[in-house]
């Protein structure tokens, strides 16, 4: 199969642990949409962490990987999805399916030792744990740190260059989830942070659908009533979310909505937040429908605009002609083509 994403100076370091069996590679989308996994429902970002989506390589026989990169960087990460089929349901079965999928990463490896592409190969301590969801069921997982010096070759003779590599394993939504990430070990304690860094985030797109639900009904409590006392409470815990789950194309303009909030702050302390708000959790709102960034713009408008008649029936110090010319647009779903057009930005 071929990477064409892959640069080719470190190909050799990054290449794949052994020949692939048939299936078909598919490069991540042009317009950067997210990948879902249509098992477990898992939405994976175009960038997670300081990676880019390459693509997603499904086998013939059943399950898929698929590989984020950082070039700059030289590292590599591939997440593999394969069912673990109706039998295994108890903590045990899971349990002992993780500790043997670990042995056959281990065993793909000493392999590769005999057959010459690694060498000094060092497996750090087991560690097993779980991952904790919201309201459900914790996840059993485990995770190794491994080293080996993987042997290549290019036009001056053979090249050698020590990685590292980090594995975890769990289970979710009845397929086992294997990460394997892999860097130059030259990248030192930074490259180890980054390995440890990318993981987290592959385990905080794994907890979201679960905190997606409860976030999800604080977001039509707010909708409901926007200004009572539980709707603030709930949007504060959302807004939270939202900044520790950067899953979701939400992207305000700064310019001009960061000067307009100024001037309202301005006018009346408070309704900056109040505006900041409603456009954030709006945009959340097609967000969780799945909704493109531009769907999030529009919807995003559109809630600002409700908020904003509203205080400015309160405070009509508030008013400016641009943001009237605005909300009358966003009114009738077009505050993204206004803004887009303002802006000078384009789809």
């Amino acid at each position: 199969m071929k990477f064409h994403a892959l640069c080719l100076s470190f190909a050799f370091l990054l290449s794949a642990p052994a020949a692939e069996p048939p299936g078909q590679w598919k490069a991540a989308d042009k317009e950067g949409r997210p990948w879902k996994h249509p098992g477990t429902g898992l939405n994976f970002p175009s960038v997670l962490s300081n990676y880019r989506l390459a693509g997603e390589f499904a086998y013939e026989a059943g399950g898929s990987f698929i590989r984020y990169e950082n070039l700059d960087e030289r590292a590599r990460a591939d997440i593999f999805f394969f069912p673990t089929g109706p039998n295994i349901s108890t903590l045990e079965e899971k349990q002992r399916l993780i500790l043997q999928e670990m042995d056959n990463v281990s065993k793909d490896l000493e392999a590769m030792v005999k057959q010459g592409r690694y060498k000094n190969l060092a497996f750090g301590p087991l560690g097993a744990g779980s991952l904790e969801l919201w309201r459900r069921e914790p996840l059993p997982m485990a995770a190794r740190s491994i080293t080996a010096t993987r042997i290549g070759k290019n036009d001056e003779g053979v090249v050698e260059a020590m990685l590292h590599q980090w594995v975890g394993i769990t289970i979710y939504e009845k397929h086992l989830i294997t990460i394997r990430q892999m860097r130059p070990a030259s990248t030192g304690p930074e490259g180890d942070a980054a390995l440890q860094s990318f993981a987290q985030s592959v385990f905080q797109v794994i907890k979201d659908p679960a905190m997606k639900i409860e976030i999800s009904q604080m977001i039509d409590k707010y909708m409901a009533a926007p200004f009572s006392e539980e709707s603030i409470q709930a949007s504060g815990a959302v807004l939270a979310y939202l900044k520790q789950s950067p899953f979701y194309p939400i992207n305000i303009p700064e310019y001009p909505v960061s000067e307009w909030l100024e001037h309202c702050n301005k006018i009346s302390a408070g309704t900056d937040q109040t505006l900041l708000t409603a456009f954030m959790l709006g945009s959340a709102k097609a967000a969780f429908a799945e909704g493109d960034a531009f769907a999030c713009l529009k919807a995003g408008s559109k809630q600002f605009a409700v908020i904003y008649r509203q205080l400015a029936t309160k405070h009509p110090g508030i008013a400016k002609p641009e943001m009237e010319e605005f909300v009358a647009e966003a009114e009738k779903d077009r505050g993204d083509e206004w803004l887009m057009r303002f802006t000078g930005m384009k789809k």
